[in-house]
């Protein structure tokens, strides 16, 4: 088996038991200074201020013009006063210009955004790093996560419990953003402050490590610190290009790891993409699912535990809300259209579960249990207050759009007009771009929040086979119901100023007087009952006909051009 295959398994099994190591091969391949060069730069500087124009070795120069070896500090020290502008100074070397932007340098790699994904999805809590730039702070936070950073002593002695850290970046090395924490000399470099070698015996004594990036010929106190914590628990992984040096060689073998010779981009890519490829095989089997609808019914119609469906429906919606693919980025994406289709994917089959228990629900339970779930629906539609992708943005409410219509039609096959009527008004939602709060059953359209071109379409195919195989409607009743469904939101979309959007409904009339299908229903039910209809009776469109009548007739109307338009 391939190691990133192998790798994947191991982090999806023991969720946050590795920890990531990111030597300077990770940021120079993004186009970053290596600390080395930036001090040599530092030091032509200083020479530059003294009147020595030419220097063709920094170091031994500085060392015989101060009788001292260059540190960051002292040379910091020479070329600017205050804290802010040696900032600035280092800024100049760790942050992108317009043309680095324009030309994709000082930007997180593939390998930094794989991390994130892997972070973002609970796989690894511990990323250290030997480079001082915040590459992997701007991936993570790009990917919707805040880190915890540590980058000196009194940071890594302050830090609470690893374990209860949701995402920790080490700065083994100093970050640019602390001039003081930046370690480079050789002397620097030989021996960490106890805090410091503290917090790397926990994180090498307990968690796995898959290293990158790191030669481990320049940094004594790093070897030293793994030399002293041969830890086996989890297999370690070092991923390299090139042949090993020796140091990295001896520590290889020290900890028994696998040596993959790949370069970080490759290799992270590959094993977060795994990862993606195991939860999709992961989804819940259709024989678990057929279990807990059985359950479901038994408790539904009181020969079962109610409380045991009612706890599950409620750990079901808290899953489904806290999901990486709800909470977390990267919003932004070269290729959206992939990522939009691997979020999808990933949403479909982790609400396949809930939408099963929230449609039975519906269908055979009572306005007690409709309590369970249907105002849960506000959290699931809560919009991420993020710039970016509009279609990765909005795809995080799709979970709501799902449940919706699993409720609603369920709640019309059934015959539930009470239900119905709350699915379609009850749970709010705000358009952030006026401000405005609409019902979630109007607002969150497919088209808007699955964001396809057959968003409705799409919808309807994955919940047919819900409706099939666990309520047991025919093809007929589905459809009926769908439809029937649909329409009800058409009309109140329409009452409410919401522009018509695509349905899937079929069609019928000539000659640009064309209606849909369902219409023929809802006009025998209001005229067999008029304002008694039971969805009147339980508020839809405040109970009024005419209200109801005058809505119908500008749907249609709409219905009608659109469907002319389309021919």
């Amino acid at each position: 088996m391939e190691p990133h295959v192998n790798l994947a398994f191991s982090v999806r099994a023991t969720p946050g038991g590795y920890a990531v190591l990111l030597g300077a091969g990770a940021s120079i391949a993004a186009g970053m200074p290596s600390a080395w060069d930036v001090q040599q730069d530092l030091i032509r500087k200083v020479a530059a201020a003294e009147g020595t124009a030419e220097v063709s070795d920094p170091h031994a120069w500085y060392k015989e013009r101060f009788d001292r070896t260059a540190t960051y500090d002292d040379l910091l020290a020479r070329l600017a006063n205050t804290p802010l502008e040696r900032q600035g100074l280092l800024r100049t070397y760790f942050e992108p210009s317009e043309e680095d932007r324009e030309e994709g340098r000082k930007q997180p790699t593939a390998a930094h955004r794989a991390i994130a994904r892997l972070v973002a999805a609970g796989h690894v809590r511990i990323v250290l790093t030997t480079n001082f730039d915040r590459l992997m702070e701007t991936a993570l936070r790009e990917a919707g996560v805040e880190p915890v950073v540590a980058a000196n002593s009194d940071a890594a002695a302050g830090l609470a419990p690893l374990h209860t850290i949701k995402c920790l970046v080490i700065h083994v090395h100093g970050d640019y953003l602390d001039p003081t924490s930046m370690l480079n000399t050789p002397a620097e470099l030989k021996e960490y402050t106890p805090a410091v070698n503290n917090l790397l015996a926990r994180v090498f004594a307990d968690y796995g490590l898959v290293i990158s990036g790191w030669s481990a010929a320049w940094d004594p106190a790093l070897r030293n610190a793994l030399s002293r914590c041969p830890s086996r628990v989890f297999t370690s992984y070092w991923s390299d290009p090139r042949e090993l040096s020796e140091h990295a060689r001896s520590l290889l073998t020290l900890r028994q790891a696998v040596y993959v010779q790949a370069d970080a981009d490759t290799f992270f890519t590959q094993v977060a993409d795994a990862l993606d490829a195991i939860a999709e095989t992961d989804r819940q089997h259709p024989v678990s699912i057929a279990i807990a609808v059985a359950t479901a019914k038994r408790a539904l119609s009181g020969t079962g535990h109610a409380i045991a469906l009612h706890d599950t429906l409620r750990r079901e919606m808290s899953r489904i809300t806290a999901l990486p693919a709800r909470t977390s980025g990267p919003w932004e994406a070269a290729d959206w259209s992939a990522e939009h289709a691997r979020r999808l994917s990933a949403l479909e089959a982790e609400t396949e579960l809930l939408l099963t228990l929230v449609a039975t629900t519906a269908y055979w339970g009572s306005r007690e249990t409709d309590r369970w779930w249907l105002r849960e629906i506000e959290q699931l539609g809560a919009p991420v207050l993020a710039s970016g992708n509009s279609a990765l943005l909005n795809l995080t409410q799709a979970p709501a759009t799902m449940v919706i219509y699993s409720a609603g039609i369920a709640a019309l096959a059934a015959e539930r007009w009470h239900t119905l009527v709350r699915v379609l008004q009850d749970p709010r939602t705000k358009n952030l771009s006026n401000e405005k709060v609409f019902p979630a059953a109007l607002f969150l359209s497919p088209q808007k929040t699955i964001s396809l071109g057959n968003a409705s379409e799409h919808l309807h195919g994955q919940l047919r086979s819900v409706f099939r195989e666990y309520l047991a409607l025919s093809d007929a009743a589905f459809v009926d119901a769908w439809e029937r469904f649909e329409l009800l939101r058409l009309i109140a979309r329409h009452d409410v100023d919401l522009r018509m959007e695509e349905p899937y409904i079929r069609r019928t009339g000539i000659l640009d007087e064309y209606r849909p299908a369902p219409t023929t229903w809802l006009k025998q039910q209001l005229d067999q009952h008029g304002d008694l209809h039971p969805l009147l009776q339980e508020g839809f469109l405040d109970g009024s006909v005419q209200l109801l009548l005058t809505a119908m007739e500008a749907a249609e109307a709409t219905y009608s051009r659109w469907i002319s338009e389309l021919d």
